[in-house]
Order: C-alpha cells, then structure tokens, then sequence
C-alpha cells in the first residue's frame, strides 16, 4: 500500500492489514523473530519472490500471525440457516 501499510490475503475470502506504525513501534521484536511465524510447509509469496524476507515480507508474516490470534478465541456473531 502506498502508505506503508501492508496487505495481507489469504487463499480464503480473508484478508488483513499490517500497520506500518504498529510495525515500527514494534520492530526490533519483529526482526528477531519474524521467521518464528513462517509455519512449516507454508510458502509467503511477496513481490521479490517466495520467502524472502525483507521488510515488507516481515510485516506480511506478521499479520499471518495476526489471522492466527484471531482464531484463537472466536465469536459467532450469526448463524444463517441453510
């Protein structure tokens, strides 16, 4: 994004958007331990090519890890019948 924010789809209807100033404000953790969110058998495709692991490849994998937190305690919010 234009803005430096990053956004993040999956191969679901699903999306998210990284922050770039949640990003920077948290930096040095993400640099130190961005490949702990690489989960085995996953490939992060960005535009210099599959896992590399620029900045921008960083805050992508940070928001995967965000989709992940959001699973972790869900809310049913409507149940539509068939």
């Amino acid at each position: 994004m234009d803005d430096g924010n990053v956004l993040v789809s999956y191969n679901h209807p699903a999306f998210n958007v990284v922050l770039s100033d949640v990003a920077n404000a948290h930096w040095q953790e993400i640099e130190a331990r961005h490949q702990d969110g690489l989960a085995t058998g996953e490939v992060l495709i960005t535009p210099l090519g599959q896992n590399v692991f620029d900045e921008l490849g960083k805050k992508a994998l940070l928001g995967r890890c965000y989709m992940f937190m959001d699973a972790q305690a869900p809310k049913v919010i409507r149940i539509k019948p068939s």
